[in-house]
């Protein structure tokens, strides 16, 4: 038996539930943190020098990225299902 919000939809239509909102938090907050953890032990390795400000908005610019990225595969592949 399919769950009810799964009834006929606008296949234009993209529907997250709440495990896949969860998902999408965790998922990206964790990345935020990795991609500046990383950047303060790696930068120095190759002598760049940026402040923790500096750190946090490259992180964000990844951050945006990876977001858009994701959401168009997402839409790819429930587009081809």
């Amino acid at each position: 038996m399919r769950p009810c919000y799964e009834k006929k939809q606008n296949p234009n239509l993209i529907l997250m539930n709440r495990r896949d909102i969860k998902e999408s938090i965790l998922d990206v907050g964790s990345g935020f943190f990795l991609a500046v953890l990383i950047q303060l032990l790696i930068f120095p390795l190759f002598g760049i020098k940026v402040t923790i400000f500096e750190n946090f908005q490259i992180a964000l610019v990844f951050t945006l990225v990876s977001m858009t990225r994701s959401a168009i595969w997402r839409w790819y592949f429930r587009k081809t299902r």
